[in-house]
């Protein structure tokens, strides 16, 4: 039976809460769980946190980096932060930024950590040099990266930088994580070997042009396990089945995951959700996805080769062009790296970084007709020719084709509806 609120309550009720729909007393404060994602606003007057469209009471929250402890007027929007909040009692607020450590140079436009170079066009800060900084930015499809917050802290804290391997040289033990060299010679590994594309977070302290790591820990999944996660979906297969998050976290999606605000349909590159998560066999599925606003949804560039694959030396190649698999790439129908060379493949993935990061692998039957995702280039794409000028009409395009396949020669080239 429905219940009936009569205007005498509904009237006490409005007046209890303020004409602000934002506040605290909004219902969705009662929320009881753990959220991963980025701080909306503060209201420290009345010791409030807004974070995926809840309003949270922080007042006995413990705020916290690295352990170490900090005030909920440190905390500001853009913030990425992981809060564990008991029917909408925050009792913890961890920070987690994509690099902390010491200004080296700060002007009106620009500002230097740990030799990485932030503009300040997106975001404002008071940080002067020598401060010691948290900053806060989230990855986009495109493999960019949006600055969201630059925050000055007193903390005891030790440097820190996050993000995906490049440049991995294990003779000299360095590695290049966006901009910043990292030699790892002496660093504790949470996780060996490291490989090109991993996520890792590396702390340590930035000396003479190099961050020495102490430790360096590749980003395990499954520490999400029952959370909600916020993020820029920044690929999703073919199939619409698999996507991941921030251009690291991938995500299972099964005919029982719900949708709000959106189907299945509408997940696409670019697009910012809330996602519902849970842990079995080493992998995340989505028990629910909550979409939200679809604007200034920056697209990817997604690709797609199917050829033989040659995996030689933990490098993995079709056709000559070197390919990065994502440290959590999925490997379909029973095959492994292990059985990966020689066989005719059908990857999916995107370009990120530079890098052609591959995020699934199945097997396929080698036939005369190939789907291909990529660029055109010199009348080749993915390292295969076109006989006929079929292909041709594409050049400097990214497109998705498919075509006729003899040996390394391609034909009749359409773009794929």
């Amino acid at each position: 039976m429905k219940k009936i609120m009569t205007m005498a309550v509904l009237a006490g009720l409005l007046s209890a809460c303020g004409s602000d729909g934002n506040d605290a007393a909004d219902t969705s404060q009662a929320y009881t769980g753990t959220v991963v994602g980025l701080v909306e606003r503060v209201q420290a007057d009345r010791q409030t946190i807004h974070i995926q469209g809840r309003a949270l009471d922080a007042a006995t929250a413990q705020v916290s980096y690295q352990d170490q402890p900090l005030q909920l007027t440190d905390v500001v929007a853009g913030m990425l932060v992981e809060i564990d909040s008991e029917k909408g009692r925050v009792s913890e607020i961890e920070l987690e930024p994509m690099l902390s450590g010491e200004v080296a140079t700060v002007d009106a436009t620009s500002l230097s950590v740990n030799g990485q170079t932030f503009p300040l066009n997106e975001v404002t800060t008071t940080a002067q040099v020598r401060d010691f900084v948290l900053i806060f930015g989230q990855p986009q499809a495109d493999g960019n990266l949006r600055l969201t917050a630059i925050q000055p802290v007193e903390t005891n804290a030790i440097s820190e930088v996050e993000g995906r391997i490049s440049q991995l040289d294990t003779a000299t033990k360095t590695l290049v994580i966006n901009s910043t060299t990292v030699d790892f010679s002496g660093a504790v590994l949470d996780d060996e070997p490291l490989q090109q594309g991993n996520w890792v977070e590396v702390t340590g302290a930035f000396i003479n042009g190099v961050f020495q790591a102490s430790e360096v820990d590749v980003e395990d999944e499954t520490d999400f396990d029952g959370k909600s996660l916020e993020g820029v979906i920044t690929f999703i297969n073919q199939e619409k089945t698999t996507l991941e998050l921030n251009s690291r976290t991938l995500i299972t999606l099964t005919p029982n995951t719900r949708y709000e605000d959106g189907t299945q349909a509408d997940l696409t590159t670019g697009r910012t959700v809330d996602v519902d998560v849970f842990s079995q066999n080493a992998q995340l599925f989505a028990e629910e996805v909550e979409f939200e606003s679809a604007a200034e949804a920056v697209q990817a560039k997604p690709f797609s080769i199917e050829g033989q694959a040659r995996y030689v030396d933990e490098t993995l190649s079709i056709n000559g062009i070197v390919l990065t698999l994502s440290q959590n790439v999925r490997l379909e129908d029973g095959l492994t790296q292990t059985t990966l060379d020689g066989q005719w493949v059908e990857l999916e993935g995107s370009k990120v970084e530079g890098l052609f990061l591959v995020r699934e692998i199945e097997p396929e039957i080698q036939e005369s007709e190939v789907s291909l995702e990529g660029l055109v280039t010199d009348n080749h794409i993915w390292g295969y020719r076109a006989a006929d000028a079929s292909l041709s009409v594409y050049e400097g395009q990214w497109v998705d084709v498919e075509c006729r396949l003899d040996g390394l020669l391609l034909s009749q080239c359409h773009l794929d509806d």
